[in-house]
């Protein structure tokens, strides 16, 4: 099935970055039909460019103004960003580039063609893209990338999943250089996928695995770097003691997490459904973020031995003048609500009760609930509020 992606159709030169699968190249070619595409995945196209960066002009020099040039994987010879920003300028071409991997074009000091692109970022499948076509038990198993999401049966799912990961391995850490050592590398991917959703703490993990905890780090910044994966920070309250300081971790699917942990079913380990319930409501707000334009920041607070709150929505900053507002987001994976979910979100509305906006909440169940001032969501009914304009 093909879905009909949210994003809008690029009327300018844009850098659109996300990991690979996600579907970045199919919607520029449905969306936009570019008069001349450009794959540095084919090697033709990568030995002939890496070696002469100006035969882009070559290349292109048929075109008319305003006509759009796409380029697949640019990260693969970051180079050709001088050229794009010269014809850019000098004859007024379009440049669409797709990356899978923001590292190198961090390291060669990219900045954005000089203000000439926009830079875009793609997510897996929304819910709202979704609909109805997979329940969520399915996507916290298969994940959202649109292959997994079409295949008929686990086998299917798994052999694909497995596979992206050894591709990732192969292609994206091996070839580009980024670590000396594949298969220790390759254990550590294991690792993160059992940290999928959870708190990091380098030196503890550093530790376990016997490596130093600049290294884990190093490593774990790879996989933010290649899209991979992403920090989610603590939000600095500071109305107790002890609040959590450390970063947490999400895979950007949990398809792929599932698949570096080398689980083949979710059903081995039921406890990790509430992590991955979590990355599905991260990936939501982070894609209507960057289709709507809102303006909103995404943390977790935690307080050791008396509880945490899934994610903090910042929709005020701090100011020199004024304290940040924000909204308390709770995701439980239950078909029924126990008043000690709450517990933690009451608990700061009483310290700080000025700054907290509202009070929100998702569950399993089938019914919209409000107590104590909570709005709480059935999942369907929270995608629906959202996309609706009615929470941020």
């Amino acid at each position: 099935m093909r879905f009909s992606r949210l994003y809008q159709k690029p009327e300018k030169s844009i850098l659109l970055l996300g990991p690979r699968g996600i579907g970045k190249s199919t919607f520029i070619r449905d969306e936009v039909k570019p008069a001349l595409t450009i794959d540095l995945l084919k090697s033709v196209n990568a030995r002939a460019l890496s070696k002469n960066p100006s035969e882009l002009e070559d290349m292109t020099a048929h075109l008319k103004p305003k006509q759009t040039v796409f380029i697949d994987e640019i990260q693969k010879i970051p180079e050709l960003l001088d050229e794009v920003h010269r014809l850019i300028e000098e004859k007024n071409l379009t440049f669409i580039l797709t990356g899978s991997s923001a590292r190198r074009l961090k390291k060669n000091g990219v900045n954005l063609l000089g203000g000439r692109a926009l830079q875009r970022r793609m997510f897996p499948l929304s819910m709202k893209e979704l609909g109805s076509y997979k329940k969520v038990t399915e996507l916290l198993t298969c994940g959202q990338l649109p292959t997994a999401v079409n295949l008929e049966d686990m086998p299917s799912v798994n052999d694909y999943l497995f596979s992206y990961v050894e591709a990732y391995l192969k292609e994206e850490v091996l070839q580009e250089g980024l670590v000396r050592n594949l298969t220790d590398f390759g254990k550590f991917i294991e690792m993160a996928g059992q940290y999928h959703g959870q708190i990091l703490n380098f030196e503890n993990i550093a530790r376990e695995v016997g490596k130093s905890g600049d290294t884990i780090k190093s490593w774990f910044q790879i996989l933010e770097d290649t899209l991979v994966g992403s920090y989610l920070e603590a939000y600095p309250l500071n109305i107790f003691p002890r609040e959590s300081k450390h970063p947490k971790f999400y895979f950007f699917d949990n398809g792929v997490a599932r698949a570096s942990e080398g689980l083949r079913n979710l059903e081995l380990m039921p406890e990790k459904r509430g992590f991955y319930l979590e990355l599905v409501i991260l990936n939501e707000l982070k894609i209507y973020r960057e289709i709507t334009g809102a303006d909103f920041r995404i943390f977790y607070y935690n307080v050791n031995s008396i509880g945490d709150i899934d994610f903090i929505i910042e929709t005020k900053r701090k100011s020199l003048s004024s304290a940040s507002q924000f909204m308390t987001l709770e995701i439980k994976h239950t078909k029924k609500w126990n008043s000690d979910f709450q517990k933690m979100s009451l608990n700061i509305r009483a310290k700080v009760p000025l700054r907290l906006q509202r009070m929100l909440a998702i569950y399993l169940g089938d019914t919209r609930l409000t107590k104590n001032e909570i709005d709480i969501f059935p999942l369907n009914s929270f995608i629906k509020a959202l996309w609706d304009g009615e929470l941020v």
